[in-house]
């Protein structure tokens, strides 16, 4: 018997978010092609289960894998993608190419989707100013102050995978921070959960804050072992998106990692 996904078919405005979120993937490149491939994952699914063969065949065609392909090479030569990164990128390509490669992005658990895209900040930028994101999938902008972003790769100040997200103070305290690009809103979720790990030294405060089309915050000092920073964010009416900011604004350090955002009160059925 062929393997099976899952059954469930949502119902149409759960699809016209997704259809949402896939074209905010395209609009933002390359770089966000692996959501882009989870979205058209759950919406083939609203058409009825499918063998992931087939949906392999169907979304990775020879000449799109060819395509991405020529696309990292592009990127490599102009000194836009680490050689570590590079590697990666090319064997998970060749990996398609041959028909081997087992996608593990598409989430079947309650909520279904995860919409932080580097939220365990493997993905590095390493070519962007230590006052900026220097995080794939991420934005980021400083404000007054002396800080350094820089990613941390310290087994002590890892939580999971290789790398961490460090922001150091190094002079004078002002505020810098990395934010979310702008999420569409989910049709029915009465809210948003973003949880992220923490770990901090010397005289930290992390800022979380829902902005521009949703609510919820938190402000606190974060200690020296690692721990969970959970917010709820609360949609505002007519809201067509909203964002996630991230601010350190102390004279200390932090550490982030396994960041996720997730909608509340919807499920795949509704």
């Amino acid at each position: 018997m062929r393997e099976k996904i899952f059954e469930v078919r949502p119902r149409n405005r759960v699809c016209s978010f997704l259809l949402g979120m896939l074209s905010e993937a395209l609009m933002n490149g390359f770089l966000r092609m692996g959501f882009l491939i989870a979205c058209c994952l759950l919406i083939s699914h609203m058409a009825g289960a499918e063998t992931r063969e087939e949906l392999t065949r169907r979304l990775w065609p020879k000449e799109r894998i060819q395509k991405a392909i020529a696309q990292v090479e592009q990127l490599r030569k102009a000194g836009m993608m680490s050689e570590n990164h590079y590697r990666r990128k090319r064997a998970m390509l060749e990996a398609r190419l041959a028909g081997t490669f087992q996608p593990t992005m598409l989430s079947v658990t309650n909520p279904p989707l995860n919409f932080i895209q580097n939220g365990g900040f493997e993905e590095i930028n390493r070519n962007s100013r230590p006052d900026r994101s220097r995080w794939l999938w991420w934005n980021g902008w400083s404000w007054g102050g002396d800080y350094e972003n820089r990613w941390e790769d310290r087994p002590e100040y890892v939580h999971s995978g290789n790398y961490s997200a460090r922001i150091r103070c190094t002079g004078q305290k002002g505020r810098i921070g990395i934010f979310t690009p702008k999420i569409p809103v989910v049709p029915g979720a009465s809210g948003y959960e973003f949880r992220i790990w923490a770990k901090g030294e010397g005289e930290n405060e992390l800022f979380i804050n829902f902005e521009d089309g949703a609510t919820g915050s938190f402000r606190g000092r974060i200690g020296p072992q690692w721990q969970q920073v959970v917010v709820k964010g609360v949609p505002e009416s007519g809201a067509t998106g909203f964002g996630v900011y991230l601010y350190a604004t102390g004279s200390g350090t932090l550490w982030l990692d396994d960041a996720e955002l997730v909608p509340l009160g919807v499920t795949l059925e509704e």
